[in-house]
């Protein structure tokens, strides 16, 4: 996908976005419009350029949920909040895309394998794996595919 393409992309889904905020007061129409064009410079510039389209929309998807949950105000988030959520959802994508599917055969390693990608997925889990002293949470941690931010966003006030 070339950059043009990208920035129209970005462009039109931060529009989407930016409706559910209302603008800072203290801008005016020309300062928003460079605010925005900066925030799709940023987004644009934190998303690998080897992304496919497939990729770049689930990235997008993604961005639009880390936003949410960082967010804490009904004004426009901060270009700081955006590149903040691009980076965590890039990297929780590329996660879940390089995470190899389930392929042993036995019972352990396969529910171990589905638990893992469900939390990278977001998916809902058991509340058991939220006890950071948890046995089962440190063996899944022990893999080296998980760690304990992912399960910060299970502990989020908007997810209890």
């Amino acid at each position: 996908m070339k950059y043009e393409e990208r920035t129209r992309k970005v462009g039109s889904w931060l529009v989407k976005i930016l409706k559910r905020y209302s603008p800072p007061a203290t801008m005016d129409d020309e300062t928003l419009r460079e605010e925005m064009d900066l925030i799709v410079k940023d987004i644009n510039k934190n998303i690998p350029s080897q992304f496919e389209d497939v990729d770049f929309d689930q990235t997008l998807g993604k961005i639009d949920g880390h936003v949410r949950a960082i967010q804490s105000g009904r004004t426009w988030p901060t270009i700081k909040t955006f590149i903040t959520a691009t980076k965590e959802a890039v990297n929780e994508y590329s996660r879940a895309i390089t995470v190899p599917k389930v392929t042993s055969t036995t019972t352990n390693d396969r529910s171990s394998m589905i638990i893992i990608n469900r939390i990278i997925d977001g998916e809902e889990i058991p509340d058991y794996l939220l006890n950071p002293d948890s046995p089962y949470r440190q063996q899944l941690i022990s893999t080296g595919l998980l760690s304990d931010k992912d399960f910060e966003k299970y502990l989020a006030p908007i997810n209890r």
